[in-house]
């Protein structure tokens, strides 16, 4: 009896050792952060195609509870849990990120490099993948006498008074190519309210308010990326007269980077799988934009719940792209050129060169290996 009881105590301790080792641990909760509009629809096609992107390329998110929350599949393994968090434009996402509130981030590039200067809080902010290309546009009142860049110019010119055009948030990537624009057209401007100028620049104080402002008649026009340009076209309060990407100098804002793909220097150090998984989602979301880009256009207005004709119009504008082309490192340099001459940069950043800057803010390693995982089956370029 002894020696059975000795045997039952060791058979149960060895039992517990056995489950304990085949436990599986829990996988990391990331937090990632995004604007809400369609500069981003890679990562929501992602989200409302992840059961079929599992299945056919072994790779996706499944919903734990839609529009929120998702599973992080490769494989067999559940290698993250999401939380999708809708923080804002502007600096808004990059703050959401120096509070700890996210992991991972969609916005703005000239916000995320801003937040990468302060190394106090930037928590080792890194671009690890582009998102999209232009989509920024001009939109006047629609009883405006100005149909195009040179009847603006033409109207700045012969007016008595400024026009007043609003942007979204003083790091804006509308705003720094519209400035740039204006120097290059010899338009004098000024963020303050002045009589000496041609254009006033408003702040917005974020893109919410664009249709508000221009409704009201406190703005003679705005810039602002998609799809708040289709939205005042669709609504007949504003019309959209150039896109930005079309103004001088010539070709010089063509394929302007917009919004990017970050994460912490955490997130990149202790989640690369998971990270590299992630970004497989949203390589695929971009190639199925391509492919079927009426059929994003609608996934668009089903996530951002926008009408379908306004995304049938903003889409079409926007150039989605997620990997770093020579083109998107050029136009990199461009936004790190504009910000050290705007004085932008007053830490780790001032007086380097821009090509210094690029190198410390970007790390393309898992968008690159993300990439070449699924080039060999064609999985990039089929991705519907």
């Amino acid at each position: 009896m002894k020696y059975a009881c000795m045997f039952l105590a060791l058979a149960a301790v060895l039992t517990g050792c056995g489950d304990d080792a085949s436990e599986t641990p829990e996988p990391p909760l990331l937090n990632v952060g995004h604007v809400g509009h369609d500069h981003q629809i890679a990562l929501y096609i992602a989200a409302l195609k992840g059961r079929q992107f599992l299945d056919r390329y072994g790779v996706g998110l499944l919903p734990v509870r839609d529009g929120e929350v998702y599973d992080l599949v490769e494989g067999e393994s559940t290698l993250a849990r999401l939380r999708l968090l809708k923080v804002g434009g502007g600096s808004r996402m990059p703050a959401a990120l120096s509070r700890g509130e996210i992991d991972v981030g969609l916005g703005g590039v000239p916000a995320v490099v801003n937040l990468a200067d302060d190394s106090d809080v930037s928590r080792g902010v890194k671009i690890i993948c582009p998102l999209q290309t232009d989509g920024d546009m001009l939109v006047m009142q629609p009883d405006s006498p100005v149909h195009s860049w040179a009847e603006f110019l033409a109207e700045a010119k012969r007016r008595g008074r400024p026009l007043v055009i609003g942007y979204k948030a003083p790091l804006a990537v509308a705003l720094l190519v519209f400035q740039g624009a204006l120097d290059a057209a010899n338009i004098t401007w000024s963020t303050q309210d002045a009589d000496d100028v041609q254009v006033v620049l408003h702040n917005m104080r974020g893109g919410r308010n664009a249709i508000p402002l221009i409704t009201g008649g406190t703005l003679d026009g705005f810039i602002m990326n998609q799809p708040v340009p289709a939205i005042a076209e669709h609504k007949g309060v504003g019309k959209v007269v150039a896109s930005l990407r079309d103004l001088p100098p010539a070709g010089k804002w063509e394929d302007h980077p917009c919004c990017c793909v970050c994460a912490t220097g955490e997130a990149f150090s202790k989640h690369p799988d998971a990270l590299r998984a992630l970004l497989k989602c949203i390589h695929l979301g971009d190639a199925y934009i391509a492919a079927q880009p009426a059929e994003a256009a609608a996934l668009a207005a089903t996530w951002i719940k926008t009408p379908p004709e306004v995304e049938r119009a903003s889409v079409p504008t926007i150039s989605y792209g997620t990997l770093p082309t020579d083109r998107w490192r050029a136009g990199l340099l461009t936004w790190l050129e504009l910000m050290a001459e705007r004085d932008y940069f007053t830490g780790r950043f001032a007086d380097a060169p821009p090509q210094d800057v690029a190198a410390a803010v970007c790390d393309f390693t898992l968008c690159n290996e993300a990439a070449e995982q699924l080039r060999p089956t064609g999985r990039l370029q089929e991705a519907p």
